[in-house]
């Protein structure tokens, strides 16, 4: 009976065997857990897929393994899908794989978990990194499909707000191939340089199940946002909605509405706001003019005219010297009489003389120079009070921008009660005046406007 048995060689047996095993399962899909899990520097992946009670060797080759959107981990509940071959050599049999998920949610739910614990321990979502929001950006980058909502949304929204320029990169939204074209997006803004660079950019998709938002939670993904310089906003699916991008990028949005209207101001409320600085600028200068031009009044009241300080030292000077006259004359009166009443001998008296003479002249000289000296002071205090005048005086003041304003008439307008509406009015500054017409009025204590204040007048420059 053992003459019938067919007879075979180690390797017809073996090559049997592989023929009968690729013939059988030219391709299947299996489900189990990873161990042994190992990279190799060429990029190919190996490990063991086990379950209860059995184990098989499996393969994922550089090309395959570039499209895992996941971090492999020993203990990671996978479904491979490939080829299963067989070596002669070793009568052993493995899956080639072509594609690797991860089975069921609750894995790929322990598996972010993990991503998200390992991110934050590295400092990735920590607040100290995010980078403020432009609040005028003169260009948003927009990172989503050129198809669907989502890219009309966050156009209309933009439009409506504040209309900036758009710079959309198209990219695929999910799938395997999503999260690689999300980080070439990036890089791509990464290298624009002046004006055609983004100052902010919104990575958005619109609404989706768990399994389409993975690309989303992709390590390589997160660690692109957050090394990109240009400040990012995510808007991924819906507010209840949340990925790992949104931990580390710049600014959250619940949807990529929302995201538009973070990144633009409203044009209405900047033109208000801008309005209201300008009245509040005009106010305060008005009042700065106007408590300058107090306090010079107040100045003034303490300048005495140059002229009336001169004539009063003429005065005092004239005064003196009668005063020194007088004196002198009574001295020699008094002398001549004392002279005469005393009968000395000619030579003493010639004497005594002498003496006076030369004493009155000393006296005439001590008095000649403490007057040229009072003098010297006064003409002194004379000057500065010059140089006070020219300082305070009006034409000075005009050359630091104020200026004068007078009716018809030529009197000065120092306050809104003394103006009308359609009134000629000259206003003078440091090197010239010119004419113009009173549109309106508003007295800043009351708030009133004239009532003739809405006729427009063109003004008369001279």
């Amino acid at each position: 009976m053992s003459l019938n048995i067919p007879e075979f060689t180690v390797s017809e047996f073996s090559r049997s065997i592989k023929t009968l095993v690729e013939d059988a399962f030219g391709y299947v899909r299996i489900k189990g857990e990873i161990t042994g899990f190992k990279r190799a520097s060429s990029g190919h992946l190996y490990f063991n897929l086990k379950d209860e009670t059995a184990a098989l060797s499996a393969v994922c080759f550089r090309n395959a393994a570039s499209l895992v959107n996941f971090e492999i981990a020993d203990g990671l509940q996978v479904c491979a899908s490939g080829r299963i071959t067989t070596f002669e050599g070793r009568s052993n049999y493995q899956i080639i794989i072509e594609k690797l998920e991860i089975a069921g949610i609750g894995a790929i739910l322990e598996m972010l978990s993990k991503r998200k614990e390992k991110l934050l321990a590295e400092g990735l979502f920590d607040q100290i990194h995010k980078k403020p929001i432009p609040f005028f950006p003169k260009i948003i980058g927009v990172i989503t499909s050129e198809t669907g909502a989502v890219l009309q949304d966050i156009k209309h929204r933009v439009e409506a707000r504040c209309p900036t320029h758009l710079k959309l990169y198209p990219v695929l939204v999910q799938g395997e191939k999503s999260a690689a074209e999300i980080i070439t997006a990036l890089k791509f803004f990464a290298k624009l340089k002046g004006e055609e660079r983004p100052d902010v950019l919104i990575v958005a998709r619109g609404g989706g199940s768990f399994e389409d938002l993975l690309p989303f939670n992709d390590e390589a993904l997160v660690r692109a946002v957050f090394a990109s310089e240009i400040p990012i906003i995510s808007a991924v699916g819906h507010e209840t909605d949340t990925t790992l991008i949104d931990y580390v990028a710049d600014l959250r949005a619940p949807t990529p509405t929302a995201a538009a209207e973070l990144a633009t101001p409203i044009l209405s409320d900047l033109k208000n706001r801008l309005n209201f600085l300008d009245e509040r600028l005009n106010f305060l200068a008005q009042n700065f003019i106007a408590e300058k031009i107090q306090q010079l009044k107040n100045l003034q009241k303490y300048i005495v005219d140059p002229a009336k300080i001169l004539l009063q030292m003429q005065q005092n000077f004239l005064a003196a010297v009668k005063r020194f006259d007088v004196a002198t004359t009574n001295f020699f009166e008094k002398k001549s009489e004392k002279l005469s009443t005393i009968q000395v001998s000619s030579s003493v008296i010639l004497h005594k003389i002498k003496m006076l003479e030369q004493k009155i002249q000393n006296d005439l000289l001590q008095v000649k120079s403490r007057l040229e000296s009072d003098l010297k002071i006064r003409n002194l205090r004379l000057e500065n009070l010059n140089k006070l005048l020219k300082t305070q005086h009006y034409g000075e003041i005009l050359k630091r921008g104020f200026a004068l304003i007078k009716n018809e008439k030529g009197q000065l307008i120092s306050s809104i009660d003394k103006i009308k509406a359609k009134e000629k009015v000259t206003t003078q500054l440091a090197d010239g005046e010119f004419s113009s017409y009173v549109l309106s009025l508003e007295n800043k204590g009351s708030n009133k406007k004239d009532k003739n204040n809405s006729e427009i007048i063109q003004p008369k420059f001279i």
